[in-house]
C-alpha cells in the first residue's frame, strides 16, 4: 500500500514539475516571441487544457504523499506534499486574477497592458515551477535514502548469516565457541564483513550462554558497543 502511494506521488509530482518547467523554459517564452496578440490567442486554449491536468496532478500528488507520510514513509514526504499542494491555493489566489485579465475579451491584445500581463503571468508561473521542482527533488532524495537504507539492511542480513555459519563451523572444529571476533579473524575463519555486522555479533559473543545457544540480534536494535577481545 505504502509503495503504491509513493509511486503515485512521485509520478504525479514529476509529471507536474516537468510540465511546469517546459512551460517556463519553452512554451511561454516562445509565444512571447510571437507578439502579445498571438501569445494571448494561444494562451486561452493552452490554459483550458492545462487547468484540468494541473489540478488533478497537484491534488493527487498532495493526497498520496500525505498518505505515504501517514504510513511512516518519513517527514520528507510531508514536506513534498506541502510544496506541491501549495500550488493549488497559490494558483487560485495569486495567478487566477491575471488569468482572468488575459482571457478578458475586452483586452486589447496589441497593447502594452497585454504584454505586461503576459510577463507577469510568466513570473507567477515560475513560482509554481519552483514549488513543484522542489517537491520532486525532495521525493528523489527521500527515495535515494530509502534505497540506500534497504541496501545496507540487505548487506547486514547477508553478513550476519555468513558470520553465523562461520561461528558454528569454528565451534565444531575447535570444540569451543570463539571468545571474540579476533578469534575468527586470526584463525582465518572470517575474511571481511561490514563493521556493523561485527558489532552485532560481538554483542552476542559477549553474552551468556555462548553463541551456539543464542539467537542473532534483531538488526533493528540500537547500536551495540564496539567489539573488543
Amino acid at each position: 500500500m505504502k509503495f503504491s502511494l509513493e509511486f503515485v506521488a512521485c509520478f504525479c509530482t514529476a509529471t507536474f514539475a516537468g510540465a511546469a518547467l517546459y512551460v517556463s523554459l519553452v512554451e511561454h517564452p516562445a509565444r512571447m516571441e510571437c507578439g502579445s496578440a498571438v501569445a494571448i490567442a494561444q494562451f486561452g486554449p493552452s490554459y483550458r487544457r492545462a487547468t484540468v491536468m494541473q489540478v488533478l496532478l497537484a491534488v493527487t500528488a498532495f493526497l498520496t504523499a500525505t498518505a505515504a507520510w501517514w504510513l511512516d514513509a518519513g517527514g520528507a514526504w510531508l514536506v513534498s506534499a506541502i510544496l506541491i499542494g501549495a500550488v493549488v491555493p497559490f494558483t487560485l489566489l495569486v495567478v487566477l486574477p491575471t488569468n482572468k485579465r488575459l482571457l478578458d475579451p475586452s483586452l486589447d491584445r496589441d497593447s502594452e497592458t497585454a504584454t505586461t500581463l503576459l510577463q507577469k503571468w510568466g513570473r507567477l508561473h515560475a513560482v509554481r515551477t519552483v514549488l513543484s521542482t522542489a517537491a520532486l527533488a525532495i521525493l528523489l532524495w527521500a527515495g535515494t535514502m530509502t534505497a540506500r537504507m534497504h541496501a545496507s539492511e540487505q548487506t547486514l542480513r547477508q553478513d550476519l548469516f555468513t558470520m553465523r555459519n562461520v561461528i558454528e563451523q569454528y565451534t565444531l572444529d575447535k570444540q569451543a565457541a570463539p571468545r571474540c571476533l579476533n578469534d575468527l579473524i586470526n584463525t582465518g575463519y572470517l575474511q571481511s564483513t561490514s563493521p556493523l555486522a561485527r558489532e552485532y555479533v560481538q554483542q552476542i559473543l559477549d553474552q551468556e550462554p555462548r553463541i551456539q545457544d543464542s539467537p542473532l540480534p534483531n538488526p533493528a536494535l540500537p547500536a551495540m558497543k564496539k567489539m573488543s577481545c
